[in-house]
Order: C-alpha cells, then sequence, then structure tokens
C-alpha cells in the first residue's frame, strides 16, 4: 500500500480491518495563493465548528424518476424520508453529464474542464482547493470509497487532486458476499461495512465521499433484490430497480450514523451525479444528454445548519452549490469568485450551463425558464420553457424573440466553454509544488 508521512497521515495509520489507499497532496493550484478573502468570504459568521460531513454521489439519478419529484413512482422512499427530515432542492442541475467530470461540481464547487480528456486527473488538475483539501487543513480525516474499479478513468488521480488522504475502490474492498452486478464494479452494499470500519476509527471530524454504483448502464440489479414492477419496459425497469436499491444502501448508511449517534454533528448530503436519458430526445444513457432527464438531478441536505425540516430550496441551483454551502456552515473561508458555486441558502442562480461529455456535440444555457440547445450543426438548435414543458417536447425557437436567446445564448455558451478550459490550463501550467507538497506530506512506499 501506498502510505503518507505529515499531516495527512494520520488516519492512514489506523489499525484497519481492509485495506486503503493513502493517497498523496492534492495537486491543484497550489501557488502559494490563499483562497480565504477579508471580503466576499462565504463564512463570515455563524459557522458551526466540528460537524462531519458525508457526500453520497448518487449514480446516474435523474429527478423524475425518484419518488422526490414523482410522488406516484415509489422507487426512492428512504430519500423522501431524508428530505423531510431535512431540505430538498427542487431544481439542481449537473454540468457535463459524466461521472468523472461530475465529480467537480460535486467536491469542488467548480465545473469541470469543458474536454472529453479526464484532464481533472492530471497534475494540478483542479484550479481551486476542493472540499475535502479545505477540511483536511481544518484537521478532518478524508476518505473516498466507490465500489468500481480504481483504473476507471484514473480515478485514484481524481481523487488524490480533489484532496481526499485515503481512497478505497473494487480492488480493495472485502467482496465475499457481494454481486458484481456491473461490468467495472460491485454492488453499492459492499462500502457499508468499510465506510463504518473508517468512521469508527476517526478521533476526529471525517469527510466521507462515497461513489455509488448500482444504477449505472446497464443496470444490473444486484443479486437477491426483490425486482418491483415499475414499469412496462423491461430496460427502464431495471434501470428503476437500480435506483431502489441505492436508495435502500444510502438508508443503511444512514442508519448505520444514527446507530453511532453521529447524526446530530453530521451534514448528510445526497446529490445525483447526473441523470438518465431513455430516448427521450433520440438519446440513452447519459453522456450525451443535456436535456432535462440528463440535467436536473436530485439533492437533499440533512443536519445542523441546513433549515427547518421539510424545506424546499427552489430557483435554478447547480451541484456545484454544495461546496460553498458547506463551507460556510463549518465556518471555512473561500473566496467566493473563485468557485461557480453559490450558497443554497441565499439567491439562486439567474443563469447556468452545461455540456454532453462529448465534445462538440451539445451546450445548454438555462435563463429564468428559457432554455437554449446548440447542437454544433448536427441538428437545429433548441429553445424550451421548462417551467411550462419540463419535458421539453415542443422547440419554441421560432416564437417572439426566441431564437435572439437563443443567438445570444450560444455566444454566451462558447465564451463560457473558453473561460473554464483557459482557468484549468493556467492551473496546469502553474510550476510544481514543493516537494513536500502543499499540506507538507511526503510520499513514501512500504
Amino acid at each position: 500500500m501506498l502510505r503518507l508521512t505529515g499531516p495527512r497521515a494520520r488516519a492512514a495509520a489506523l489499525a484497519l480491518t481492509f485495506p486503503l489507499v493513502a493517497l498523496p497532496a492534492c495537486n491543484g493550484d497550489d501557488s502559494g495563493t490563499s483562497w480565504e478573502s477579508d471580503s466576499g468570504s462565504s463564512s463570515e459568521s455563524g459557522g458551526i465548528d466540528g460537524l462531519n460531513v458525508v457526500i453520497v454521489v448518487f449514480e446516474s439519478a435523474r429527478a423524475r424518476s425518484t419518488t422526490l419529484y414523482d410522488p406516484d413512482l415509489g422507487t426512492t422512499p428512504f430519500l423522501v424520508d431524508l428530505a423531510a427530515q431535512g431540505v430538498m432542492v427542487e431544481e439542481s442541475h449537473a454540468v457535463v453529464t459524466h461521472t468523472s467530470k461530475a465529480l467537480m461540481p460535486v467536491f469542488c464547487g467548480i465545473d469541470p474542464k469543458i474536454v472529453k480528456p479526464i484532464d481533472e486527473a492530471l497534475p494540478h488538475g483542479i484550479p481551486v482547493p476542493c472540499l475535502a483539501e479545505l477540511l483536511d487543513q481544518k484537521g478532518y480525516g478524508t476518505f473516498f470509497i466507490q465500489p468500481a474499479r480504481a483504473s476507471w478513468e484514473s480515478r485514484p488521480e481524481v481523487v488524490a487532486n480533489m484532496g481526499f488522504a485515503e481512497f478505497a475502490s473494487k480492488e480493495t474492498l472485502p467482496s465475499e458476499g457481494f454481486d458484481e452486478s456491473s461490468y467495472f464494479g460491485f454492488e453499492d452494499d459492499i462500502m457499508l461495512g468499510p465506510a463504518l470500519d473508517w468512521i469508527d476509527r476517526q478521533n476526529a471530524p471525517f469527510f466521507l465521499g462515497v461513489l455509488t454504483l448500482t444504477p449505472h448502464h446497464d443496470y444490473g440489479v444486484p443479486a437477491g433484490f426483490p425486482i418491483q414492477p415499475f414499469d412496462d419496459n423491461d430496460v427502464y425497469n431495471r434501470y428503476l430497480n437500480c435506483l431502489a436499491y441505492t436508495d435502500r444502501f444510502i438508508g443503511k448508511l444512514h442508519a448505520g450514523l444514527a446507530a453511532r449517534g453521529l447524526l446530530e454533528d453530521t451534514l448528510f448530503i445526497v446529490v445525483g451525479d447526473h441523470g438518465e436519458g431513455f430516448g427521450e430526445h433520440g438519446v440513452s444513457g447519459h453522456d450525451r444528454v443535456t436535456y432535462q432527464e440528463g440535467l436536473r438531478v436530485p439533492l437533499v441536505l440533512s443536519g445542523p445548519g441546513f433549515g427547518e425540516a421539510g424545506t424546499r430550496i427552489t430557483g435554478i441551483r447547480q451541484n456545484s452549490d454544495i461546496l460553498p454551502t458547506v463551507a460556510r456552515l463549518l465556518d471555512v473561508g473561500i473566496d467566493d469568485a473563485a468557485y461557480t458555486g453559490r450558497d443554497l441558502l441565499g439567491p439562486a442562480h439567474t443563469r447556468i450551463f452545461a455540456s454532453s461529455w462529448q465534445e462538440d456535440y451539445t451546450l445548454a444555457m438555462r435563463e429564468g425558464s428559457l432554455k437554449a440547445l446548440y447542437h454544433f450543426g448536427r441538428k437545429p438548435n433548441e429553445v424550451f420553457d421548462v417551467d411550462a414543458d419540463p419535458h421539453e417536447t415542443v422547440n419554441i425557437i421560432g416564437e417572439g424573440d426566441n431564437q435572439s436567446f437563443a443567438d445570444d445564448a450560444i455566444a454566451a455558451m462558447l465564451e463560457w466553454r473558453s473561460a473554464i478550459n483557459a482557468r484549468y490550463e493556467a492551473a496546469a501550467a502553474a510550476p510544481p509544488a514543493p516537494a513536500d507538497g502543499p499540506a507538507g506530506a511526503r510520499l513514501v512506499r512500504e
């Protein structure tokens, strides 16, 4: 295994019942810039020190296929219970509909680089400190766990760049009794014991990042899970049952925290990384789907400081809003201007952007109720009134001033893509980190 010496090594030195990989210090923009500013800080007052943080990324979970957003569909009863205890975000959106890219908004509060390669895995691959790094600097133990294989799109390097000190994946999790339900990993329940074991060994506040897998294509329902007849279409029904399975897993993890008396001191967040298409607009899967079935995802937050139980947060929101919200609650000073996201308990976005993972395929922009899609000449561009037509069935680009709106939106989309890519390229061109890394950690091998 890999072992760290220095500040990030404290959890690696613990006696563990399963192997972990201790990751090198993150290598984002470590040029010495302080991300805490004298003005514009998201944590000027009211922070709660010492709260634990758990973020569960619900793989391929589109909002409309959960009970939260369709009460007649019984796929995610635990999410409904969690929202009743906490806060539900009515309209949160992914930025790029591919998991490795979608991790950037969730854990780093910034849009991903709008290119297909996972450049976020490269040295200096992320231009801002992510939440794990920010919390590591406050003494938190940090751990990222997934049931997928580690080699998938350089995940250990991405996780290290996000600032996590420890990482576990398919190769290091005890697999006896668990179903390898996916072509690149195990069912989600394989993570439950190791995640709770790691929590039991923490002697300081902790940050646990959990990336689920079961609802990923090709929707292999784990052996032994009772399949329910949600829909007559076999493929879609298997997907819905995978959502139900992962909802149950998240409920088990939450119950494990409750049994340890940790819920009152834990921010527990569940968010979809992206949605999923089933041919609604001629495209299935998620990598090329920038319609609402690919972008709108569930987001539920529970724990101290999020607001009264049962609160619904309205307005246009994105997954990048998680970091600034948590940073304020934990009194972590950040420069708001450095991040794409904004506090979920503050004003909503007036305009958001999104992209397919496939380059030069589709860009999207939402402003108010109008959404424009630019298809790079593959087919006619589109404008939808998402409030009046949430499933985007009628292209209204020819009505009123909508063509002008689309033209302006296309220019804004291309400018957005250029600007965000330039930020990543500038970070990648930064000088190498000092030999001991930004956190004073030194990598050694055993």
